[in-house]
């Protein structure tokens, strides 16, 4: 059985490791120091590289990949092809990989940046959502403009609220602080609070996240309009935690 595991690195980056204890995949490897040491321990055998868009903190490590692994096949967002040069195969919205019996669909979610692709498997109920969400919260939209964000969040709603999100930073107690500071307090957001703190006090991460708890307590997901989620990333742009 195929499982998902977290390799922090950098501050607070996550790269993940796809593997069923013989062959792995790795997403959005902005180093790959971690991530090939412990490929290289257990003796796995990479198969490929899933990438979801060209920020130097989800690529950087894909020149050490494929000194190690030279013929890798690298995924990548075909809107990006211009900026993922060690990209070998480049993805829309549709397409499909295929990795043993997993499936993984490809989804375009514009809004942190414009070419910024998701990787959706049904089976598990994962989604490899790169920076478009976050635990309470949403990424800053470098790229793409309030509408294109908007209508990218709608789009988890369409999905079971037993999704599990892995996205790549843990930036949800810092996002708890500023749904307090705009008085976003609610009964959802203080269970979801409560469990937050105590995985958190574990030293526990976060993520992934399930979908479920962000539909009833991420402001940025119940947001009713462009007007009000802008409002809130604005203000959550400025926010010092």
């Amino acid at each position: 059985m195929s499982q998902v595991e977290l390799i922090p690195v950098f501050d607070d980056n996550y790269v993940f490791l796809i593997t069923n204890g013989k062959n792995a995949l790795l997403v959005d490897p902005g180093d790959a120091h971690s991530p090939l040491k412990i490929i290289e321990e257990r003796g796995l055998q990479l198969d490929a590289v899933l990438v979801t868009h060209h920020h130097h903190d989800h690529i950087d490590g894909l020149i050490d990949i494929t000194n190690v692994f030279p013929d890798i096949p690298i995924y990548a967002p075909q809107k990006n092809k211009s900026q993922i040069v060690l990209g070998t195969k480049f993805l829309s919205e549709g397409d499909k990989i295929n990795w043993g019996d997993i499936t993984f669909q490809v989804m375009e979610m514009p809004g942190h940046t414009l070419g910024h692709i998701a990787y959706y498997n049904e089976k598990n109920n994962w989604m490899f959502s790169g920076d478009v969400l976050f635990g309470l919260g949403c990424g800053r939209l470098f790229e793409g403009s309030a509408e294109q964000a908007f209508d990218t969040l709608a789009r988890f709603k369409k999905l079971p609220p037993e999704t599990l999100v892995y996205c790549t930073h843990e930036y949800t107690e810092n996002n708890l602080k500023f749904c307090k500071s705009v008085n976003i307090d609610t009964p959802e957001l203080q269970k979801y609070e409560i469990e937050l703190l105590k995985n958190r006090k574990g030293n526990d991460p976060s993520v992934p996240l399930i979908l479920g708890s962000e539909f009833s307590a991420n402001p940025f997901l119940i947001a009713s309009s462009v007007q009000e989620f802008a409002s809130l990333r604005k203000q959550r742009n400025t926010f010092k935690a």
